[in-house]
């Protein structure tokens, strides 16, 4: 790489990374790792809802775990934020395709209710374990969304993120105050992923849509629907 590329130059260009086709290598890699999770959770019934949609949508299946298998390996992002985390299935996803599972570099936010009977912060920790990725620098921030994203800003005013995925509550209310709250804590081309867009999905697109409106040019977009639907905003 010539020294003389500036910054901007040497950032990896998100939007045509995401844009290109999912790879067969890519998708058995992703159900790979939900097999494995399984292992951990044999309840969790994700991975039969994943089976479903790869049925429906055949080689064209993409979704948002293609999006964290492709940020990760290629933009290795340090400081990560997640609204919704459940059992840990995403962030697990993520940082198994970062160039290398070190995240001692990193600063690991997660936010949930967790509050179904099922999820829980130890139930995380147990996925990130089994996939040999050290949970003890994974924060964990219990209760609404909505009230504790402004709390953090709040006690973390400095703080700026690479990746922030925004699959919370999915009442379309919620999901736009989610968008709203997240959409200025972006680093320079930090991604905000914003997951179940589709018919397939909770046909959240109308939020989508709105909140791009809103937003116009602060940010690149990609959307891809042949799956539950992911709609991905990267930060100019």
């Amino acid at each position: 790489m010539s020294q003389a590329q500036t910054e901007d130059e040497k950032m990896v260009d998100i939007i045509k990374l995401l844009q290109q086709p999912p790879e067969k290598h890519e998708t058995e890699a992703i159900f790979n790792l939900m097999k494995k999770l399984k292992e951990v959770n044999p309840g969790d019934t994700w991975l039969d809802n994943y089976n479903w949609h790869l049925q429906k949508q055949g080689d064209k299946f993409y979704d948002t775990y293609h999006v964290m298998l492709r940020i990760g390996s290629k933009v290795d992002p340090k400081n990560i934020l997640e609204i919704g985390c459940r059992s840990g299935i995403s962030i697990c996803q993520l940082l198994h395709a970062c160039s290398n599972n070190y995240i001692g570099d990193k600063r690991i936010c997660l936010f949930d209710v967790f509050n179904d009977g099922f999820i829980s912060p130890e139930l995380v920790r147990m996925n990130l374990e089994h996939l040999n990725i050290d949970a003890n620098i994974v924060e964990f921030y219990t209760g609404k969304s909505e009230e504790e994203i402004p709390k953090f800003k709040a006690e973390n005013p400095q703080l700026k993120f690479d990746y922030i995925l925004v699959d919370g509550s999915h009442d379309k209310r919620d999901a736009i105050v989610d968008l709203n709250n997240v959409a200025n804590m972006l680093n320079p081309n930090g991604v905000i992923v914003f997951d179940d867009i589709a018919p397939d999905g909770c046909n959240l697109v109308d939020v989508w849509n709105e909140w791009k409106e809103q937003n116009g040019t602060t940010f690149k977009y990609f959307e891809n629907f042949d799956g539950k639907g992911v709609g991905v905003a990267v930060q100019q």
